[in-house]
């Protein structure tokens, strides 16, 4: 297969840094994007925040989600797909009583490697933002406001 890569449905490394459940579909880094699914429950979603270099694409696959893009708000449902450039502030939050479901894919990837490492070392945003943050700034991410 040369340089192809293929998850089969339900492979990967499963991950549920902040709560949230996710599996990792394909390790990314400078050259690769990172792809994972992510479950998003009712009114969960991330902090406003930037990827400085990495487009983060979102293919929702059930439920509906809210999104802000350089504070425009818009919902999003199954099917739909929201492309987030670099340097873009952004976040998303659950709408769907039931949970949501999206693939999302950053792209370079290495975005995978920030929810390992908050995993492994198991942190909290109530009492580890500081370590989280330095996480983030490591791998291309800051912080740019409160979540959604």
């Amino acid at each position: 297969m040369g340089g192809a890569v293929h998850a089969p449905s339900g492979s990967g490394e499963t991950n549920s840094a902040f709560g949230l459940p996710r599996r990792f579909h394909v390790s990314g880094n400078d050259t690769s994007p990172s792809v994972w699914e992510e479950d998003i429950p009712n009114g969960a979603g991330p902090p406003r925040h930037i990827h400085h270099a990495a487009t983060e694409i979102f293919v929702v696959r059930s439920g509906r989600l809210l999104f802000e893009a350089d504070g425009v708000q818009f919902e999003a449902g199954p099917g739909d797909t929201v492309t987030i450039p670099p340097g873009t502030v952004h976040a998303f939050k659950g709408l769907a009583p039931e949970g949501s479901v999206a693939v999302i894919v950053l792209t370079p990837g290495g975005g995978d490697a920030f929810f390992r490492q908050v995993e492994s070392e198991g942190l909290s945003p109530e009492t580890d933002m500081p370590r989280i943050a330095q996480i983030a700034s490591e791998t291309d991410l800051e912080f740019a406001g409160p979540p959604l």
